[in-house]
């Protein structure tokens, strides 16, 4: 008994071990990470989608930007100016609706602006909401809380926007058949188009209606990670995640409601009538990604065919050496 409570009262074993933080992450750790993209190219070149230059630049870009965050966010963290803080997520928003109306294979004249208005008054007025009544930081622009959550409205609002548009765009180019039917009837433009914009939103909104469905059991989100790895507690992280996620599904819903609005009443105006002539076919690769991946595609190319003449050329060099 002696040699048991002596056992026990050993502090080494008994006091719980000191929480030794993230582990550290190395170069080599993220190289390694970074080679995994391998598997989307050897899907891509066997399915012959044609996607493994997009993953290549995507890959890129993944990389700079993420650098470039980390030490961008450490003097907005540091310093503690509102305005800085302001004007990084103006930026961020910005970047986010550009990166959202690049996606639908269509565009038309202002649709950058209608989606700043959507998405940004949608992640205001809950972001807002979020902060000062919800969790109540002080100050209320206080970088450490301000800019993740944005980033997280943004960054699933974004993805909602993006679909919506593709799909409302889609229809009144290709499927306008219906909508001109309906408006030659007599059909008033909401009346003509209220079961596409319907179908759009519900598309939208489909993302973050199936995350919210299977967080928790099937996934652990990125904020409650996030805050598990670096040492909170596993109840209060749960409770943010739970914040969060009601905020991006009701940010996203507003956000895609409103920008598919705004594109549907500029395609049909308001004396009832399709104007395709304001709608216009986008070539999804230009600019310098179009050139970087022609480029890459030449390299290649040039590249596939020294390897198929190396053959020849061995077996011609073996020929002389052997009849001289």
């Amino acid at each position: 008994m002696d040699m048991l409570q002596s056992y026990i009262s050993q502090p080494a074993l008994c006091s719980a071990q000191p929480d030794p933080g993230p582990a550290y992450i190395s170069a080599t750790g993220v190289a390694l990470g970074a080679a995994l993209i391998v598997v989307n190219a050897i899907v891509s070149f066997m399915l012959e989608l044609d996607l493994h230059w997009q993953l290549l630049i995507a890959a890129i870009r993944c990389v700079v930007q993420l650098l470039v965050l980390g030490y961008i966010l450490v003097p907005i963290f540091t310093a503690g100016l509102w305005w800085l803080v302001l004007l990084y997520s103006c930026f961020m928003l910005l970047v986010g609706c550009w990166e959202a109306v690049s996606r639908p294979s269509y565009t038309y004249m202002g649709m950058l602006c209608h989606a700043l208005v959507s998405v940004g008054s949608a992640a205001a007025v809950f972001l807002s909401y979020g902060l000062l009544l919800i969790i109540r930081t002080k100050p209320w622009w206080q970088a450490q809380y301000f800019i993740p959550v944005l980033g997280m409205l943004l960054g699933n609002c974004i993805s909602g926007v993006s679909v919506g548009l593709s799909t409302v765009l889609e229809e009144l180019t290709t499927g306008k058949d219906r909508v001109e039917l309906l408006l030659a009837f007599g059909a008033s433009r909401w009346e003509a188009t209220k079961q596409l914009v319907q179908r759009a939103v519900k598309l939208a909104c489909t993302p973050i209606l199936n995350q919210m469905n299977v967080v928790g059991i099937v996934s652990i989100p990125g904020m409650m990670t996030g805050q598990i790895l670096a040492g909170s507690d596993p109840s209060q992280a749960a409770r943010y995640q739970m914040i969060v996620m009601f905020l991006i599904a009701a940010t996203t819903a507003v956000g895609s409601v409103a920008s598919v609005l705004f594109a549907t009443f500029n395609i049909v105006d308001t004396k009832h009538r399709i104007r395709s002539d304001r709608l216009k076919k986008k070539d999804k690769r230009n600019g310098w990604a179009k050139k970087m991946g022609d480029d890459m595609q030449r390299v290649c190319k040039h590249f596939e065919a020294g390897l198929k003449k190396m053959p020849a050329d061995n077996a011609a060099t073996k020929s002389l050496l052997a009849h001289p």
